[in-house]
């Protein structure tokens, strides 16, 4: 299928994902020559992460198509709240180079499509493709030196005091890293219970002190050293299942299919969900 090759969306996007530094969206209408459309839709991650940039083309599609009661399906159009930098002002982050992991190598990307039944399906496929990247690479079994970390974009927003609406705008996440423990004999079951845990501690007391502090900022930029000496070696996750991605309609209907070009940066994997709702796609 056209779409298990990522690279070959590349094309269909307005620009490579890190060939432009400061524009902060582009899109790119595609028209196919038996009359079907793709839009592409590029955004910064400066200003923006994966659910806001889904919250917006969702609100962008449906501000479209709306009526003169400015509802959509008899839903009101959701405008996105921008209180990202009143809950984490503005710091001087000069000298953090945010472009670290961002490879110009031949990088290979592919979709993975698996249908899981469990309720917790990113913490189950999480833990099942490091159990095959371990043996596959053999990380674990280098110098004692070397630190091997699985790393989660965790979303702040329903972790606040309070929780924000999903409409919030900006960055409003955080990364868990968890160091496997690969002694404890329970391979997957035992990694899943570690992810947990490491996960939990962003909690409303962390994200007080995020919000207090430079602490995350400095852990971040040692990390990137860390990586770039070869000191760590990670891999990461990001989910967006769940996520409304499906549910943009510019009046043509909804998506028959929501997909990324190929990801740029080494070891990284992205859960998607599949239209039908059941399954996910690994990329």
């Amino acid at each position: 299928m056209y779409w298990s090759i990522p690279s070959s969306l590349n094309k269909l996007v307005p620009y490579q994902l890190d060939e432009v530094a400061d524009i902060a969206l582009g899109v790119q209408l595609n028209v196919f020559e038996c009359d079907g459309i793709a839009v592409g839709a590029s955004i910064s991650h400066k200003i923006a992460d994966a659910l806001s940039f889904s919250m917006f083309i969702k609100t962008w599609a449906g501000t479209s198509r709306r009526d003169h009661h400015h509802q959509i399906d008899d839903h009101p159009v959701v405008s996105p709240q921008f209180v990202s930098a009143t809950l984490f002002p503005p710091r001087n982050i000069s000298g953090f180079n945010p472009s670290v992991g961002i490879t110009k190598e031949n990088i290979v990307t592919k979709s993975l499509g698996g249908s899981q039944r469990s309720p917790s399906r990113v913490d189950a496929l999480s833990a099942f493709i490091w159990s095959r990247y371990v043996a596959a690479t053999k990380v674990g079994y280098e110098a004692p030196a070397k630190v091997d970390a699985i790393i989660h974009a965790v979303n702040l927003r329903n972790r606040i005091d309070p929780p924000l609406p999903e409409c919030s705008f900006g960055n409003l996440y955080r990364i868990s890293v968890t160091v496997p423990r690969l002694d404890t004999g329970e391979e997957c079951y035992g990694l899943v219970r570690q992810v947990r845990e490491q996960i939990s501690h962003i909690d409303t007391e962390y994200i007080k002190k995020l919000q207090e502090g430079n602490d995350h900022l400095s852990f971040i930029q040692q990390s990137s050293e860390n990586v770039n000496k070869g000191e760590m070696v990670t891999l990461s996750f990001t989910s967006l299942c769940r996520f409304p991605l499906y549910e943009a309609d510019f009046g043509w209907g909804k998506p028959t299919w929501v997909g990324s070009p190929a990801l740029n940066f080494n070891n990284l994997v992205v859960f998607m969900d599949t239209k039908s709702g059941g399954g996910i796609e690994a990329y």
